[in-house]
């Protein structure tokens, strides 16, 4: 009977040491002063122990944690900022613990100020490049900062660099969804190609409550002050310069009935800074055009031009812009190497031309696998559905002797609609 209580003990003890082997991280109880409300101090501690749990951290309980402190001596949270050697010693020999975050929560008149630290357990040492100070009017605004904060403290510095993506330069007449959806699509699409990105609305509160709304014009030194206010190492910043549908009128010669059809542009750049000197590390330059005749006219039967517009964004920047980002110098040592680019994956609806080569309006490009002719060939006549046949002569022109080019028509500059927005 005492052999099968000892087996059991061994098991359960073995066990328990397997669990509290996977994970890494405690949270001690914060450190309150100057009349902090006990209620404040649970509420910032339940807010700390949301903010690390993610898939490289495993919260370690409560109960754990006391009882480690235990083991070495300590009878407080805050004596782990004050360890002898000897408590450092057995500290280090506790398995499964490798950071322990402390923190204190102060108030100061109408403010409360807070301090944040990692201890690594290791040592007993607190890790200098890892501590943060937060003043703020109350626990909302605590709230607000500690996820951007922890995020910053956790970062191992050897895999994750984070940056931040400010408001992108608009220089053209554009609807007012623009600024919003590309700074949104952005970060969403270099999020999944893993980058590390600080949050876009903890960026916007920041920049705000530092009288930093405007961020078209910056001198390098003020693009170092955003980085430190960020803690970020690099900035990305767009400049738009070209976000235009066109909405062309056709005639369908056949029957007299007159259409439209659109073609969107977008062009600009993406401009990469660096948070610590504020030079620009590199610009990532786009020109970009999408025929929508080329969608189903059953997914575009009753869109309006802002629906055009938010289609021109939704897909050029997750297919064009950002694999151009991560194949740029400045992101090619941030990516994990999974993520490393690969070759840019073929597109059915986007073409890339550049501005010397785009096509005359009238002037057809060869269907998809159409060969294109051989010089002096006349092209194979094509009829394209709804449009005018693509080599009829015009009422009144003369038909090309054999071999020879037909000259070349543009549709009247009248039938041409520039839509920017809805309002136009």
């Amino acid at each position: 009977m005492n052999m099968k209580k000892l087996f059991l003990a061994l098991v359960c003890t073995a066990l328990s040491a397997a669990a509290f082997a996977a994970d890494k991280l405690a949270v001690a109880e914060p450190v309150g002063k100057g009349g902090v409300p006990a209620s404040d101090i649970e509420a910032f501690w339940s807010i700390l122990e949301v903010c690390v749990q993610s898939d490289e951290y495993t919260l370690i309980s409560r109960s754990a944690l006391n009882q480690m402190m235990t083991e070495i001596g300590l009878t407080t949270s805050s004596d782990l900022v004050n360890l002898n050697s000897a408590q450092k010693a057995r500290l280090g020999q506790v398995e499964g613990v490798k950071f322990i975050l402390v923190s204190e929560i102060a108030k100061f008149g109408s403010r409360l100020n807070c301090t944040l630290k990692i201890l690594d357990a290791s040592t007993g040492e607190i890790d200098q490049a890892r501590t943060a100070n937060l003043r703020v009017k109350d626990l909302d605004e605590l709230a607000d900062q500690i996820e951007a904060t922890m995020q910053t403290l956790l970062a191992d510095d050897k895999g994750i660099h984070r940056s931040a993506i400010l408001a992108p330069v608009i220089r053209v007449t554009a609807p007012t969804y623009l600024a919003e959806d590309f700074n949104v699509r952005l970060e969403s699409s270099m999020l999944e190609k893993g980058l590390k990105l600080q949050n876009l609305k903890s960026v916007a509160k920041i920049l705000a409550k530092n009288d930093l709304d405007n961020l078209s014009e910056l001198e390098p030194k003020m693009y170092v002050k955003v980085g430190k206010l960020l803690e970020v190492e690099m900035l990305v910043q767009a400049t738009i310069t070209r976000f235009e549908i066109q909405k062309i009128a056709y005639n369908v010669s056949e029957t007299g009935a007159r259409g439209f059809r659109y073609i969107g542009y977008f062009e600009g750049s993406v401009h990469i800074i660096s948070a610590q000197t504020g030079e620009m590390l590199c610009s990532v330059p786009f020109d970009e055009r999408i025929n929508f005749r080329d969608l189903p006219v059953s997914m575009t039967r009753d869109w309006t031009p802002d629906d055009y517009g938010k289609y021109l964004i939704k897909t050029v920047i997750p297919q064009k812009i950002v694999p151009a980002i991560m194949k740029s110098p400045a992101f090619q040592d941030k990516l994990p190497e999974q993520a490393k680019p690969a070759a840019e994956a073929k597109d059915t609806v986007i073409e890339r031309t550049a501005p010397a080569e785009r096509p005359a309006p009238g002037v057809e490009r060869p269907a998809p696998g159409e060969e294109r002719p051989a010089p002096g060939e006349r092209p194979a006549q094509r009829t394209v559905p709804g449009d005018i046949p693509a080599e009829r002569p015009a009422p009144g022109e003369e038909r090309p002797a054999p071999g020879e080019r037909p000259a070349q028509r543009t549709v009247p500059r009248d039938d041409v609609e520039i839509l920017k927005s809805v309002e136009d």
